[in-house]
């Protein structure tokens, strides 16, 4: 019987803390981090002119992400031909996460229908051939308390502000894609287990969901 190593998608809001928590979730079970892309060229213009650039940065990222994707899933196999000295691998947010952020640029008007049409198309011939991962752990963070945490990181694109209304509909967008998933709504997502972990609070203890994870995938403890 074939075994593949863990993948685990970690998933949340902008300011939920989710790329430290990646970090320290690879480091404590020797996981491949695989983090979501931060040289992102459109995001200078993108903020002065949002109906302009929405799509196109969308589109961008779309196939980065992909890119990403498809990279952890040569990680997870790569066991099988003895080239990984990782236990499994770990995404700072999966390709669906990435969908959450381009319909709210449809609703809000950033992308037109056409354009919409045309990033589902690319969306779904992606996840055609998506790898699943073994769990999605979501960082459930009040909106509030993540544009709190937006402020104190104070990177330069993000310092005209995020606003609490736009963080509102993108906790609800997240809401909606766990259910789809848990659902099985989609053919990707049948038998992923989704786990929801509550994040308002700076410096929670990890340790027992470490322990947890090394239990579920029987991992060796890390000196």
């Amino acid at each position: 019987m074939t075994h593949y190593k863990p993948m685990v998608w970690v998933e949340g809001i902008i300011g939920a803390g989710k790329s430290t928590f990646a970090h320290y979730l690879a480091e404590q079970l020797n996981f491949r981090l695989l983090s979501e892309p931060v040289d992102i060229e459109y995001l200078t213009v993108f903020y002065e002119n949002p109906k302009r650039w929405a799509f196109p940065m969308q589109i961008d990222l779309l196939h980065r992400r992909y890119a990403i994707q498809k990279l952890a899933a040569y990680e997870v196999s790569a066991s099988l031909i003895g080239e990984s000295k990782y236990q499994g691998c770990v995404l700072d947010r999966g390709l669906p996460g990435d969908r959450v952020f381009a319909k709210l640029h449809m609703l809000a008007g950033n992308i037109s229908e056409l354009e919409w049409q045309t990033y589902q198309r690319a969306y779904e011939a992606m996840t055609c051939s998506l790898y699943p991962p073994s769990l999605l752990l979501y960082l459930d963070v009040e909106p509030k308390t993540a544009m709190d945490r937006v402020k104190e990181r104070d990177r330069s694109f993000e310092r005209g502000g995020v606003p609490l209304e736009y963080l509102i509909k993108l906790h609800r967008g997240y809401l909606d894609l766990l259910v789809e998933i848990e659902s099985g709504n989609h053919t990707w997502s049948r038998g992923i287990e989704v786990m929801r972990v509550p994040w308002n609070f700076d410096f929670q203890p990890l340790e027992p969901l470490i322990a947890d994870l090394r239990r579920k995938f029987d991992l060796k403890t890390t000196e």
